[in-house]
């Protein structure tokens, strides 16, 4: 669990909350007659498995099981008395569930059952009471926030919001109403304003709940966006029907996944399932949460099948059969502490080979033998660079690295990859998490992300090992692993964090996002000295100001000091301007050549010619290939 508040986790990008309680355990064998909130004290494994569940699922906020834990309603069962000790024990039974995650824990309460619109004030005392008393409850468990959920009178919500606010000024308060299917709440109200008086009230986050499907509620969502506070959509899996005696859900997991992109692209920061919702229906939509988080992938711990590939990789990988020496010609150079120098090559838009082909023999008769193969760049859609790396080997003298991202393949489909890029000779490898599908020309394309790269290292060491991700021996591979690592990223002390993770996960070498400060890269080859690794700088010649602009402000991780901004400003574009990025880049290569274990050079649109000429610079410190 890290040290970040809920606060903090919302205004870093969209949050997926857990699903049903109450249908699940309809699901599994409970009676709709039973007490659900008393089974957090009779049958506490029952609910921990539960929550254990949505978290396994990627669930980042969990609710408690206590949506019916105020007195009033506890009476009807006879519970009333126990209130206070089903309230704790459903605080701490989420809790345990999450520890270690970074899963928040969120104190669920419903409606009392008082009529607010037709109740004598003495009715709304004791209904004010009995959520008083719960809420105060779960403050004191230690909540992380407040969800008053499924709610039918505005008035009940906006005195719950108030009580809430009361008891735990700091704990911050989701706010949700009913809606039927024309998103019409209590007295015919819409969305806006509904959203409007709950804000009023003093809630944190506004949104809906219950009552009606995804796409009914999608409705009512994007009519809430913009008012002022965080949106949550919490919908039913569908309208219910009854089949042989059972209530049945017909809104699938594949549904709601669809749905949730929808929504998160509409300006909803929270989304979650409500009644029919499983912990499969949880599963899609982490997809949706995580395409539009982007940048922050890399921070999500592994789920899933990949725990077994868990980013947090407390122990080292196993040590590979075969040294790294004997793996390829590049694992050679790195273990005789020669210069390394590749050059990076998208693969082409279509199906057609020549083009690349013909600048790696540019390449070669400058005495590059080593091109890395990037794999989706920007998630752009390109020949698979698997494919583009066989035929590269096998019809010129490179020897290619291949780019390996964790965004488009399942954790089946991942070790599949791996074990192909074996029997194809390829024996380079790139291990990154990969630019989310927001960034490309298929924004709506669905990303995967079952691992990071982090992950993902730790399945390709354990093959090298000879042990796949279930712990079964295998024939081991031989692969020269290599990750990668922000110089000037934002976080500096996370990113050092991110890259002792991947050694301990397999890392043998670390290529560079490009630098074009020295004292930026300075300072991380000093910070990364004690891990040992080799650093290979990566260096991306500037193409134009306008290009220099885009890296520096959109790119994540990319800095471009002002005066090489300014300088590029000077000469414009064209040739004059891919020969200042030439000659920027051949700077920034000349004053950390004596540092780094190589260079990889980015050219822009596969212009070796650039590439060529950026290493130039470097030519006392490489054996060129004859």
């Amino acid at each position: 669990m890290t040290a970040r508040t809920l606060a903090d986790a919302l205004a870093s990008g969209p949050l997926l909350l857990d699903g049903a309680m109450g249908s699940l355990l309809y699901e599994r064998g409970v009676l709709h007659t039973r007490s659900y909130d008393e089974l957090n004290l009779s049958q506490p494994e029952l609910i921990r498995r539960v929550h254990h569940d949505y978290v396994h699922a990627g669930a980042e906020i969990i609710e408690t099981n206590t949506f019916g834990g105020n007195r009033i309603a506890l009476a009807r069962h006879g519970l009333a008395d126990q209130a206070a000790a089903i309230n704790r024990a459903g605080v701490e039974l989420a809790r345990s569930a999450t520890a270690g995650t970074q899963a928040f824990v969120a104190g669920a309460v419903g409606p009392t059952g008082v009529k607010f619109g037709i109740a004598t004030n003495h009715e709304r005392k004791l209904a004010r009471f009995a959520l008083a008393e719960q809420i105060d409850t779960l403050v004191l468990a230690g909540v992380d926030a407040i969800i008053l959920e499924t709610f039918t009178s505005i008035l009940e919500l906006e005195v719950a919001i108030s009580v809430a606010k009361e008891r735990g000024p700091r704990v911050p308060v989701f706010a949700m109403m009913v809606f039927d299917a024309q998103a019409k709440s209590d007295g015919g109200l819409g969305p806006a304003e509904i959203a409007d008086r709950l804000i009023v009230a003093g809630a944190d986050v506004v949104g809906g709940n219950c009552g009606v499907g995804p796409a009914e509620l999608y409705q009512v969502a994007i009519g809430m966006v913009g008012r002022g506070k965080p949106v949550i959509a919490q919908p039913n899996a569908g309208m219910p029907a009854s089949v042989e005696g059972r209530t049945i859900y017909v809104a699938n997991p594949e549904h709601f996944g669809v749905f949730a992109r929808r929504m998160l692209k509409s300006g909803v920061r929270l989304i979650g399932g409500c009644c029919g919702t499983t912990p499969e229906h949880t599963r899609t939509m982490l997809g949706a949460v995580r395409m539009l988080r982007g940048e922050k992938l890399d921070e999500l711990r592994a789920t899933g099948p990949a725990a077994a590939a868990s980013v947090s990789a407390a122990q080292p990988a196993p040590p590979a059969k075969q040294p790294v020496a004997a793996r390829s010609r590049l694992g050679g150079r790195l273990a005789r502490g020669e210069f390394l120098v590749s050059v990076e090559l998208t693969a082409p838009p279509g199906s057609d080979l020549g083009k690349t082909v013909g600048q790696v023999h540019e390449l070669q008769r400058g005495g590059v033998d080593i091109v890395n193969i990037a794999d989706g760049p920007r998630a752009s859609a390109r020949m698979a660079n698997i494919a583009c790396c066989s035929r590269l080997a096998a019809e010129t003298a490179v020897e290619p690295i291949l780019h390996v991202c964790s965004r488009d393949r399942s954790f089946l489909g991942l070790i599949a990859h791996l074990l192909g890029a074996q029997a194809l000779g390829l024996r380079n490898l790139v291990i990154i998490t990969g630019d989310p599908p927001k960034m490309g020309d298929y924004p709506f394309s669905t990303p995967v992300y079952d691992v990071d790269s982090v992950g993902l290292l730790r399945i390709a060491a354990g093959l090298n090992a000879g042990v796949d991700p279930a712990g079964k021996e295998c024939e081991p591979t031989s692969f020269v692993l290599a990750t990668g690592a922000e110089p000037a990223a934002h976080d500096r002390d996370r990113e050092l964090r991110r890259l002792e993770d991947k050694k301990l996960a397999g890392a043998e070498l670390v290529m560079t996002q490009p630098v074009y400060d020295p004292r930026t890269l300075e300072r991380f080859l000093d910070d990364v000295a004690p891990l040992g690794l080799p650093v290979m700088v990566g260096i991306l010649p500037l193409a134009s100001h306008r290009n220099a602009e885009f890296l520096h402000n959109e790119v994540p991780g990319m800095s471009i000091p002002a005066e090489y901004r300014e300088r590029m400003a000077r000469v414009g574009q064209g040739p004059a301007a891919r020969a200042e990025g030439i000659r920027i880049a051949q700077e920034a290569l000349a004053a950390v050549k004596q540092r780094v274990a190589g260079a990889y050079v980015m050219p822009p649109f596969n212009r070796v010619d650039a590439a060529l000429a950026v290493l130039e610079v470097a030519r006392d410190r490489w054996n060129p290939a004859k």
